[in-house]
């Protein structure tokens, strides 16, 4: 028997600075008082739906400009809702990426009535998981991907557009207060006190958290950190996956949807053991341990009991080795063009088929490498790996990456995880140092006669915006200069049996105005100059209601040449098209960067006449 709803669209709800965010609510038809979940985020609720969703302020229906108390808003939100006579007091919060940030935040404010939170693919620390990799200038994702698609969605006009025509005073409010979110990634490239205001302290969160992730995510390494930092009951799953829902996963898909729903019947309703497999006090882990022979294990926390450290050590000729070498050095002259071979695994590469040939070694090949013979028995990598390296750079500034890879038979290389490391700041140009370099945390298998291989660059592009001078890097070989691996003994059950997922629901989380979209993902390298390309799209077509639609189209690029990576450029075209049976809105935004700056500008247009501009 389908469930009847009844809907209630663009409730203004008061926030505690004046502000008013827009809301829409979706209830049970005849129900009396029941709990709720809030998904509260900035990508324009109208066109997607859901059960409870807001706009942020300044975007989609809610007024105002931009400022910075999502978290007290978020607080705010969960209280007023719970005060609603539709609501029996018991509020929960979910959402992938942006909506699950938020979601942490709130519940790091602890609103009385928040009662569990289900972030997915999100994380308490934005600088450490994608803006600065460690440390590093921010690339593709920041200034030609996700940043210049926001500064066109922060500029769309509602598509909810009441016959009163206050919809029209809602989008001249941000069109002129807005500030895109480009100039602050611009302005504040390091770990200052505007990334460490946004950090959210996680140890504050008192509700029942279930974080959700992926080892392919943007957010791969923090949200084990996060997880391993609340105190409150927790449970944590980590799939094979990209930035994407588990249940619609193009890799092991797993029920992510039922598994919510356990989660939430039992902390807002009272119902069932949460999803923890047993006791809903302990904390519980259900990871997929990658590799040819990928499974799914339960473990009763992370990192798993049972591990143990490995030392391998890079020698001069090219080997990794259990054994301490003899003192040597090894020179390698930075490559800007080294890393677009990784974009396989690039978390928005999600319509990848993941049967397709993901090699590596193409990368490796420009890379310092250091490979072990073929492993005599599995090798199971279970946690953060972590390098220890002396080494001298000619020139500064330089970044330090890091990758581990599994090497097949054939020479094809599958990438593990990898590390950065911004060394301005840390080393001297022309002066020996030793420093350490962590890598992502990771679930891995390599299986007998695989190798394992470390390798060493000083770009990962186009992820990494590329450092402007030529300049090589000398590794100093001995028991100084080592890899440090978390193992675990495959044959150890240190946890309960593999789990058993309910059904998967992916059509559960389909809508009917999703009209269709697609990717694509093109790389050369012109062989005159020595220059890698990347050209992207990506395109999306969503139904508002039976008399419009949006269309997004987003292309964007990114070039360096390995003589001149002061040279490096990236660029972005977004366009928004708001289509109605009264005439067509379009909105374009363009950007271009390169090592010094970052120019954006936006033109609105109604029926093809100039409507607005801006350029910053």
């Amino acid at each position: 028997m389908s469930m009847v709803f009844q809907e209630q669209r663009n409730v203004l709800v008061p926030m505690r600075d004046g502000v008013q965010l827009a809301v829409d609510i979706l209830r049970p038809t005849g129900a009396d008082r029941v709990p709720a979940l809030l998904n509260f985020g900035p990508y324009h609720k109208d066109g997607r739906g859901g059960r409870l969703a807001v706009d942020s302020v300044h975007r989609g229906v809610s007024p105002g400009a931009f400022h910075a108390d999502e978290a007290l808003d978020g607080h705010d939100l969960v209280e007023w809702i719970a005060a609603q006579p539709w609501c029996d007091g018991n509020v929960g919060m979910w959402g992938v990426s942006y909506p699950g940030i938020t979601a942490l935040a709130t519940a790091a404010t602890r609103p009385p009535h928040l009662k569990a939170i289900v972030p997915i693919h999100a994380s308490a620390d934005l600088y450490r998981g994608v803006v600065g990799l460690g440390g590093t200038a921010s690339g593709f994702w920041m200034r030609a991907d996700w940043g210049p698609r926001m500064a066109a969605y922060n500029l769309m006009p509602p598509q909810w557009q009441d016959p009163q025509g206050r919809w029209a005073k809602v989008w001249a409010e941000h069109l002129a207060g807005n500030t895109p979110w480009l100039e602050a990634f611009t302005a504040h490239p390091d770990d200052d006190d505007f990334w460490r205001s946004r950090r959210v302290d996680v140890t504050r969160i008192e509700c029942p958290t279930f974080n959700i992730c992926g080892w392919r995510d943007l957010y791969a390494d923090c949200t084990p950190l996060d997880h391993a930092l609340i105190r409150a009951p927790k449970k944590l799953m980590m799939g094979p996956w990209k930035h994407e829902f588990p249940d619609t996963a193009k890799e092991a898909p797993s029920a992510g949807l039922w598994e919510m729903q356990l989660w939430f019947d039992h902390w807002l309703k009272g119902v069932g053991s949460g999803g923890l497999h047993g006791s809903v006090q302990a904390p519980a882990v259900n990871l997929y341990v990658q590799g040819k022979r990928g499974h799914w294990r339960a473990e009763a926390a992370w990192p798993p009991a049972g591990t143990s450290l490995q030392t391998w050590y890079p020698g001069d000729a090219g080997a990794l080795s259990p054994q301490v070498p003899k003192s040597a050095q090894t020179d390698y002259a930075y490559d800007p063009t080294v890393g677009m071979h990784s974009l396989a695994w690039d978390p928005w590469t999600t319509a990848l088929d993941p049967s397709l040939p993901r090699d590596h070694s193409a990368d490796d090949a420009r890379s310092l490498c250091f490979t072990t013979a073929p492993l005599t028995q599995p090798l199971q990598i279970m946690g953060a790996p972590a390098a220890r390296l002396t080494l001298m750079a000619s020139a500064l500034p330089l970044n330090l990456v890091l990758k581990l890879s599994a090497v097949a038979d054939n020479g094809a290389s599958t990438l593990i995880t990898t590390g950065w490391l911004k060394l301005d700041g840390v080393a001297v140009a022309g002066e020996q140092i030793t420093l350490p370099l962590p890598l992502r945390t990771t679930a891995y298998r390599l299986e007998a006669g695989e190798r394992l291989r470390l390798s060493v660059a000083c770009a990962d592009f186009p992820r990494v915006w590329p450092t402007p001078v030529p300049a090589s890097l000398r590794l100093f070989h001995g028991a100084q200069t080592a890899l440090s691996l978390p193992v675990q003994a495959v044959d150890v059950a240190s946890g309960d049996a593999a789990p058993q997922w309910g059904p998967l629901q992916a059509s559960a989380l389909a809508s009917a105005n999703d009209l269709g979209g697609a990717q694509s993902w093109n790389t050369s390298r012109e062989l005159m100059t020595d220059t890698v390309q990347l050209q992207a799209t990506r395109h999306e077509r969503i139904r508002i209601d039976g008399a419009s639609e949006l269309v997004i189209d987003h292309a964007y690029g990114a070039a360096v040449s390995a003589a001149r990576p002061d040279l490096a450029a990236m660029q972005s075209t977004t366009t928004v098209r708001f289509v109605q049976a009264a005439g067509c809105t379009e909105l374009v935004a363009r950007t271009v960067s390169t090592a010094e700056q970052t120019r954006l500008q936006v033109t609105v247009t109604r029926d093809g006449q100039p409507w607005w501009s801006g350029s910053w």
